[in-house]
C-alpha cells in the first residue's frame, strides 16, 4: 500500500488499443480524429475502461505503456474523476523492461493487490 493507503491496480497496456492521434487512427484515417464528442469512459477502449473503473473503486491505478505520452490523457481524465493514477513506462518483449517497470512500481506505490492484462 502507498501513501494514500490507497491499494494499487496496475493495469497493463491500458491505453494499447484505439487513440485519437495514435499513428494506426493516421494511417487509417489520414489524420488526428476528434474524440471529444465520445464520453471520457470509453475513449480509451476496455484497458482505459478499466483503469477508469478501478480508481472509481479507490485503487491508485498504474498504468503501463510503451510510451509514457500515451497514456497522460487517460491518467488526467482519472485524476480529474477524482481517482489517483501515475504512468509507468513497459515495453512487454523485453524482460528487463518488465523487470525495471515492476521495481519502480513497487518502490513508488507498493505491492500491486490487481493486475490487469488487456493485450
Amino acid at each position: 500500500m502507498n501513501a494514500t493507503r490507497q491499494p494499487v491496480a496496475v493495469v497493463v497496456g491500458a491505453t494499447s488499443k484505439w487513440q485519437a492521434d495514435g499513428r494506426n487512427t493516421q494511417l487509417a484515417h489520414g489524420k488526428v480524429l476528434d474524440d471529444s464528442d465520445l464520453p471520457v469512459s470509453i475513449r480509451w477502449g476496455v484497458g482505459g475502461a478499466i483503469a477508469q473503473k478501478f480508481a472509481t473503486e479507490g485503487f491508485l491505478v498504474v498504468l503501463t505503456t510503451r510510451k509514457a505520452a500515451n497514456a497522460v490523457a487517460l491518467e488526467q481524465a482519472i485524476k480529474a474523476q477524482g481517482g489517483g493514477s501515475m504512468i509507468v513506462e513497459l515495453d512487454l518483449v523485453s524482460h528487463t523492461s518488465i523487470a525495471e517497470a515492476f521495481a519502480t512500481i513497487r518502490e513508488t506505490v507498493g505491492d500491486p493487490e490487481v493486475l490487469s492484462t488487456r493485450t
